[in-house]
This record gives C-alpha cells, structure tokens and sequence, in this order.
C-alpha cells in the first residue's frame, strides 16, 4: 500500500517475512505471497474508489441547482 491508512499497518515485505520463517513448502510459500499481494491489490482498488466516491459526491454536492432556461431549446 502506497498510504497508510492506520498505524498497524504493515509493509507487503513485513509479511513477506514472516511467511519465509513459517514451515511450508516452496509451492505453498509463492500461493501464500501471491495472495497477499492480491489482497493488497484489492484493498487499494477498494480504497482509491472509496476515494474517488467521496470526491464525486463532494462535487455534486456543491455545484448549484441549474433549471433549464428558455433559450436551452
């Protein structure tokens, strides 16, 4: 993650890490690694569009009311 979005949070590497010095095979140690960075991945997606969410209500919520004039026909 490129922000952190809380002071528990850790670095991809960090996890990576601790996956090295758990017992597994080497199949199931890269799965592991892939799915943390999948999950990464989709928890950034989900963040960034949460973002541009609140931008866009924000947004919407400022602009002033336009009626259409007569001249708009």
């Amino acid at each position: 993650m490129n922000v952190k979005i809380s002071k528990t949070n850790e670095t991809l590497a960090f996890f990576n890490e601790r996956l090295d010095h758990v017992r597994m095979s080497g199949t199931e140690r890269l799965a592991a690694k892939a799915r943390l960075a999948q999950s990464e991945a989709i928890a950034d997606a989900i963040f960034e569009l949460a973002g541009m969410a609140k931008r866009l209500l924000k947004s919407l919520a400022f602009r002033p009311v336009r009626r259409p004039t007569t001249s708009a026909g």
